[in-house]
């Protein structure tokens, strides 16, 4: 654990996990600042969150000159050009979440990968604690790991990872940790796929023989991850039954273990949207059973489960047609699991803002899955490119126009689903304002 007190410390951003990692620092003693590029004036609400000895600096992210250690929020890119000096001065840079590890004394669960983390995250703390276990759910989801050291003692803490927040972490060892699939996504951010991959890897670069390590067999870039690892590695697989993991024979999920299979649930016995979620669902139960948990409160935590806001979330059924918003879909990979989802035709809503990413892979899916085709926001253009005529689409100038038009297409037994491939920033304040919309104009159709 490290020792804190009178340390000159500075924490960069001004945001959620700035402000709770300032705060955390302050009450251990150390002398804190934090520094923003925003103006004071666009931050005066956090502002009245710190603690009266933080200091602050704004238009200015920059660390003051005798900082000893800089700890990053996850929005500010570690290859920022004002922290070169602190590189050269050869002070630590770490994450809120390498901080928050080094005073953990709690075992760790650990999900990252492109698509699918807040579900499974969510879905292994709710089985946990349906267990009768405490499980401290956060990290990318919602609460920051250093906020939940002050929620006293659990079982288990439960942490989303993104590759934000694993850039200037070195620390970290989860007892299990699950790479769900890697797709490339922020590109704008990260300087090749590469790159992103090896962040993703970090997740189990300090476990153990007497750890775990779960990956999709299905992702050709997960399945072989973690070869040298002595974690004792788990795969799960929607499509091929496994010598040993999760995997689905028909509808049905089979634990196989030890050469024992065991039939978990049937898929058409859970909520619809919960059916939906298939690739999430495989981890979280193999995560269960690795910490002795019962099939049948397993059952009991995928039967009450709800299915979390704009990820494949059933909104309508509206004249046999399934409308799903999928809002939190900004990648192609994500895309591509969501079209991969349905067996029958798909209207797909489409577009946004670019985040620099090829949509070329969407291509002969859209011609397999899509029965028709309708584009929005910035990247209309971007999508024309590589459909080159191949497929039928109609294009709209804002998000009620599209579902109508999606609406006139679909058919009784279709799916009309928002799955943008894009963020939200060109028509919207953040995707989830984006799927709210969309499920609002939804429910004020007429039949």
């Amino acid at each position: 654990m490290m020792e804190l007190k009178n340390k000159i410390l500075c924490v960069i951003g001004l945001g959620k996990t700035g402000i709770a990692v300032a705060n955390f620092l302050s009450r251990q003693g150390a002398r804190v600042t934090v520094t923003d590029s925003k103006p004071r004036e666009q931050l005066l609400e956090p502002l009245k969150q710190l603690r009266t000895d933080v200091k602050t600096r704004f238009e200015n992210p920059a660390p003051p000159a005798d900082t000893e250690l800089v700890v990053l929020s996850p929005g500010v890119d570690i290859h920022s050009p004002f922290l070169e000096n602190t590189k050269r001065e050869k002070i630590e840079i770490i994450s809120e979440i390498e901080l928050a590890s080094r005073f953990n004394t709690v075992p760790i669960i650990a999900i990252t990968g492109t698509n699918g983390k807040s579900t499974c995250t969510s879905l292994i703390a709710e089985i946990i604690s349906q267990s009768g276990k405490t499980a401290h759910a956060g990290g990318n989801l919602g609460t920051p790991f250093i906020s939940l050291l002050d929620q006293g003692d659990a079982d288990y803490r439960v942490l989303e990872l993104s590759s934000f927040q694993m850039e200037a972490t070195s620390g970290l060892h989860p007892m299990v940790s699950v790479i769900l699939n890697i797709s490339p996504d922020h590109m704008d951010r990260h300087k090749d796929f590469k790159t992103y991959v090896e962040l993703k890897e970090k997740i189990f670069a300090n476990q153990t023989q007497n750890d775990f390590l779960i990956l999709n067999q299905d992702d050709p870039n997960t399945r072989n991850l973690g070869k040298d690892c002595p974690a004792e590695r788990i795969l799960f697989s929607t499509q091929t039954e496994l010598d040993k993991g999760i995997f689905l024979r028909g509808n049905k999920i089979i634990a196989r273990f030890q050469n024992n299979d065991r039939e978990m649930v049937s898929l058409e016995s859970l909520p619809k949207g919960v059916q939906w979620q298939a690739e999430n669902i495989l981890p979280a139960i193999a995560v269960a059973l690795l910490l002795d948990v019962s099939q049948e409160v397993i059952l009991q935590a995928l039967k009450n489960f709800t299915v979390l806001e704009h990820r494949l979330e059933w909104v309508r059924t509206l004249n046999g047609v399934d409308f799903v918003n999928d809002s939190k879909g900004t990648n192609v990979g994500s895309v591509c699991k969501s079209l991969n989802t349905f067996d029958r035709p798909i209207i797909l809503i489409a577009g946004g803002k670019d985040k620099e990413t090829d949509f070329s892979p969407l291509k002969s899916l859209m011609k397999e899955k899509v029965k028709h085709l309708v584009l929005i926001g910035e990247t209309r253009d971007k999508f024309k490119g590589i459909l080159n005529g191949s497929f039928g689409y109609e294009e709209s100038d804002s998000l009620e126009e599209a579902v109508r038009l999606a609406k006139v297409k679909a058919e009784e037994g279709d799916v009309v689903l928002l799955s943008p491939a894009c963020a939200s920033f060109d028509m919207f304040k953040d995707y989830e304002d984006r799927g709210n919309r969309f499920k609002t104009i939804v429910k004020n159709l007429e039949g």
